[in-house]
Order: C-alpha cells, then sequence, then structure tokens
C-alpha cells in the first residue's frame, strides 16, 4: 500500500450545525454488525446542497459512528475517518489501525462519517437518489463539506474546539481525505491517506495516467523478470477463451 501522510499543526476554525439523534448500540447481523459495545451510532442534519447562496437548500440526515473508549478528553485529538463509497461499518469493521492501535497510542476520539448516497445517509430517497434530478449534490465538494460541519459540530459537542482532528481514509476516502486536509488545513490539522491517487487526473503534469500502471509493472519484475509478459498473456487467454464462449 502507498501512503502518504499529511502533517502540520495550524489554526483551528469550526463550523457549527444543527441537532444530532443518538440511536443505541445495536447488534445487527450481516455487514452491518457493530462487534464493539463501545461504538454508537448517530445522526447529524446537512444540507443537500452546501452551495446554495439563497440559504434555502434542504437538509438530509447523515450518519456517523463515535467510539470514546479510549479518549482522554484533557489530551486526546480527534482521528476522523472520511468514508467514501459504500457503509460505513464496512470500514469501521476494517480498520483497526486507527480504532485500536492508534486510538490507543493517542487516547483519540475516533469519528467515522458516512458518505452522502451511500449506507443509510440519502438526501432523497434510494429508489431515486441517482436519477439525474436528484444525483447532481453527489459531489466531492459536497461531501468534503459535509465532513468539514459534521467536525465541527463534534468539536464543540464533545468541548474539542483545542483539539487536532487527523483525517484517514483509503482508495477514494483516501483522496478525500487528503483534499480535506489540502483545501481545509484550519479544519484538519493532519491526514493519512492509504492508496490515494489523489494527483492522478487526465493531463496532470504531476502524476501522468500511465505512472500507476508503471510502478505496478516494476513491482512484479523486480519478483520475477518475465512476469508482466506472463501476465499479460494471460488476461489475453482469459479474453480468448471469453470470445468463444456462448451462452444460451
Amino acid at each position: 500500500m502507498i501512503t502518504t501522510a499529511l502533517f502540520t499543526v495550524g489554526t483551528l476554525a469550526y463550523t457549527q450545525m444543527g441537532p444530532r439523534s443518538l440511536i443505541d448500540p445495536v447488534a445487527k447481523k450481516g455487514p452491518n454488525t457493530l462487534r464493539n459495545d463501545n461504538v454508537k451510532q448517530y445522526w447529524f442534519e446537512t444540507f443537500t446542497d452546501h452551495f446554495d447562496h439563497k440559504g434555502k437548500s434542504d437538509k438530509f440526515k447523515m450518519r456517523y459512528l463515535v467510539n470514546e473508549q479510549y479518549w482522554d478528553p484533557e489530551t486526546g485529538p480527534i482521528l476522523f475517518y472520511a468514508g467514501n463509497e459504500g457503509d460505513v461499518f464496512s470500514f469501521y469493521d476494517n480498520t483497526g489501525f486507527m480504532t485500536e492501535t492508534l486510538a490507543q497510542e493517542t487516547k483519540a476520539l475516533i469519528v467515522f462519517g458516512e458518505h452522502r448516497y451511500f449506507g443509510q445517509s440519502y438526501p432523497f430517497e434510494p429508489s431515486v437518489a441517482f436519477t439525474p434530478e436528484h444525483n447532481v449534490y453527489l459531489t466531492v465538494e459536497q461531501v468534503m463539506m459535509d465532513y468539514v460541519d459534521l467536525v465541527g459540530y463534534v468539536r464543540e459537542e464533545y468541548n474539542m474546539t483545542d483539539k487536532a482532528c487527523v483525517v484517514f481514509g483509503g482508495s477514494y476516502g483516501g483522496m478525500l481525505a487528503a483534499w480535506l486536509r489540502m483545501k481545509y488545513p484550519h479544519v484538519f490539522q493532519g491526514a493519512l491517506a492509504g492508496s490515494a491517487p489523489f494527483l492522478e487526473f487526465k493531463g496532470a503534469p504531476s502524476a501522468p495516467e500511465e505512472l500507476f500502471g508503471d510502478i505496478c509493472t516494476d513491482d512484479f519484475r523486480e519478483s520475477l523478470d518475465k512476469s508482466p509478459e506472463l501476465i499479460r498473456e494471460s488476461f489475453e487467454a482469459l479474453v480468448a477463451a471469453n470470445d468463444k464462449t456462448t451462452f444460451g
């Protein structure tokens, strides 16, 4: 895993937002199972459109998780996970490095935000949320503002306005973590972005489109010189076999 860390300390400034409602810890069956009784699930009211300058945007409830198990209110920071495309519990259940190792070492308050349009955090009914007239609010800019406002609210709610917040994420969530640190350094004093090509865009001179593929190819070649050729031949054989397969 390629990991990028961006850490510095800066001035804190935060945004407050409306009420949260507590849902008691539940032991759900399936992928949403809470494996730790210390995890609590909450709902936070946020704007559907953060950039509606007329101030008439609707609001919806986004889900977030909090774990206070190792938190020291006197010294502990906030470790915030920027949820990406999926149910927030699926990320919580696979991020023990943050929820256990780092939480114990730093005595942090653990917070996981759920990405709008996923899990249970829908601005509209799920059956219509992804239609063209409704998915216009599914943007990186809107998601980042969800997290900025959520962290600001958590700071006020837990009396942590003088504590640092480090944002975490992997893959697309890692890209969000890096961008949050870059765009809102007054809110996020550090970021750890795992497997996150946050500078890789079409035509970007900082990260050519083919760079990631070149790095992967070199990694395989270091282990076995013929690896890239063997992998290419294998994929060509699979494609050829699929072309010859008929169904019906």
